[in-house]
């Protein structure tokens, strides 16, 4: 194993550029120049491009010894890139800033790499460059560039009073799996066969999640015009689009999609979970049940509608369950500067 401070910065950027030359990944014709100049020379041809940036910063957003690197570096552009997909957009170009302590094995910073190469292998999207820099917390930073040829892209801002209210994939998976790894002890889903079947996709969920690249670009085809993406949980984006809208909602509690296991497994807490818990990754829209048929029947993508915007009101965003019964809750989801 070789420490960060026993070669030079250019040695280390030489061997990550190493790992993206081994990938697989074909860099868009869009992308005239990417890693190897003081900058890169990109020339889009698309109507529309959007940027998005987002960090992860050690014992902020992830514990160095409870993830793989690997996932690390998948996950970390699995968030910029879902908030791509949220606009209906495709992932052109990504740049990576590392801030990286000196005591870092550089095998580990390869393996984010790899991890990196994978996904943009998946979903596209070419790194063209970046920095790295010397820091007392290690962090990545990721800014990523994308496109689409509609005359628009998706908002927030647009969800009508009578809307239904969407969501793709299941929720409360992700912030399950973070709980298990926070609150059990690994044995639990390591060497129990029974347990770790069930565990597993909440594991998954958390520490490898799919942006919902093609579902963005599908909703936006079928002329829907506000989605978000689940990233601070249900609540808190949902509430986001509500402020841009100026709508309410009202959101069945029994309509949220979930892992077959996540109520008997977390009794307690699933409610939790699916409305505060983040990281979800899914898309989270509004639309007419006209539009929302067709997007179905054209996507594998499972959607689940969940409720409705209605005119504005206190409470912004009203729970029931299936029998019409109001839900009291008070988690709001993420926030980096206050407790949720």
């Amino acid at each position: 194993m070789t420490l960060v401070s026993e070669i030079s910065e250019f040695e280390l950027i030489a061997r990550l550029e190493n790992i993206l030359k081994l990938s697989s990944n074909i860099p868009d014709a869009q992308i005239k120049f990417a890693i190897g100049d003081d900058a890169a020379v990109i020339t889009p041809n698309s109507k529309n491009q959007v940027i998005t940036s987002d960090a992860l910063v050690e014992n902020v957003h992830f514990i160095y010894n409870q993830i793989s690197m690997y996932n690390l570096g998948w996950k970390s552009l699995a968030s910029n890139y879902s908030d791509v997909a949220s606009m209906g957009c495709d992932p052109l170009a990504v740049s990576i800033t590392l801030g990286i302590k000196k005591n870092q094995q550089v095998e580990d910073l390869e393996k984010i790499y790899e991890g990196f190469a994978d996904i943009t292998n998946k979903f596209g999207g070419t790194i063209i460059g970046g920095d790295i820099v010397k820091s007392n917390d290690f962090f990545i930073s990721i800014s990523v560039i994308g496109q689409n040829n509609h005359t628009s892209t998706l908002m927030r801002n647009d969800a009508k009073p009578g809307d239904l209210v969407v969501v793709s994939g299941e929720l409360g998976s992700s912030a399950a799996g973070l709980k298990l790894i926070s609150d059990f002890d690994r044995s639990l889903y390591e060497n129990e066969a029974d347990k770790s079947s069930k565990f597993i996709p909440f594991l998954t969920s958390h520490f490898k999640p799919e942006p919902q690249i093609a579902l963005g670009r599908a909703i936006l085809d079928f002329n829907i015009t506000t989605c978000t993406d689940i990233s601070d949980g249900l609540i808190r984006d949902l509430s986001n689009i509500c402020d841009s809208s100026n709508v309410s909602s009202i959101v069945n509690i029994d309509k949220i999609p979930t892992d077959v296991n996540l109520k008997s497994i977390f009794p307690n807490d699933w409610i939790e979970l699916c409305l505060s818990g983040g990281e979800d990754y899914e898309l989270l829209f509004t639309g007419t049940k006209n539009k929302i048929n067709k997007i179905q029947k054209h996507t594998s993508s499972k959607l689940t509608i969940i409720g409705q915007i209605t005119k504005p009101s206190d409470p912004k965003i009203s729970l029931i369950d299936n029998a019409n019964n109001t839900i009291k809750f008070s988690q709001k989801g993420w926030d980096h500067f206050k407790e949720s």
